[in-house]
């Protein structure tokens, strides 16, 4: 009886041994993700704009369609709770977007150029460490600067700018090259900007705008 209770203990103590090995190789595997890291990366930005306004009490509106190219810098720390990585990131980009804008009110035709040239994100990241592949979902704030530059044929020439804030949302599949090195793909998500840019002879405007940002990157962890 003592060397059957022997055995199965032995038996139990091997089996626990053995399974326990790839939950502490998939531990130390996915301890690489924690920590500072900062990186670069570039990418393309489009966005679609529609807009109600209201010029000397008479309504009108006008839309149109941006795309550029992005690039620019990130940084973030990120932390293991259990298998789920929680972390930070803030980034700057440099933009190009431009597009044209068409439309009008009563008797004024509106043609504009629009651009947004720098934003920043300030975003939170959930992800979920595979090894050496991660899939995030992300999520925050932006903060850039917009401008609307043409002319309205019954006002002329007009040149706004201005800071806003708004949100986005998005995710994405980060991946290790080596211990220090990895490379992402991430797709965001932007919302309309807080302050919307209009004509100066505009006394009222409802705005909708539309962006999508998709970009690669490559990360450096200290």
């Amino acid at each position: 009886m003592t060397s059957k209770r022997t055995s199965i203990a032995a038996a139990a103590a091997i089996l626990a041994a053995t399974t326990a090995i790839p939950f502490a190789a998939q531990a130390q595997s996915n301890s690489q993700w924690e920590g500072f890291y900062a990186g670069l990366n570039a990418g393309g930005l489009w966005s679609s704009t529609s807009a109600s306004i209201v010029e000397n009490n008479t309504g009108g509106g006008f839309n149109g369609t941006s795309s550029g190219f992005v690039g620019g810098a990130q940084a973030g720390y990120n932390y293991l709770v259990g298998p789920v990585l929680l972390g930070g990131e803030i980034d700057f980009q440099g933009s190009t977007l431009t597009g044209g804008v068409t439309g009008g009110a009563g008797p004024s035709f509106i043609s504009a150029t629009q651009s947004i040239p720098w934003f920043s994100t300030f975003r939170a990241r959930v992800g979920y460490p595979v090894g050496s592949v991660m899939p995030y979902l992300t999520g925050g704030a932006v903060w850039g600067q917009q401008r609307l530059a043409g002319f309205d044929s019954q006002f002329g020439s007009f040149d706004n700018s201005n800071n806003f804030w708004t949100y986005t949302f998005g995710g994405g599949v980060e991946g290790h090259i080596n211990d220090r090195w990895s490379a992402k793909l991430e797709y965001l998500w932007i919302g309309t900007p807080d302050t919307p840019l209009s004509t100066p002879a505009t006394t009222s405007i409802s705005e909708r705008s539309i962006g999508n940002l998709v970009r690669v990157g490559f990360n450096y962890r200290f």
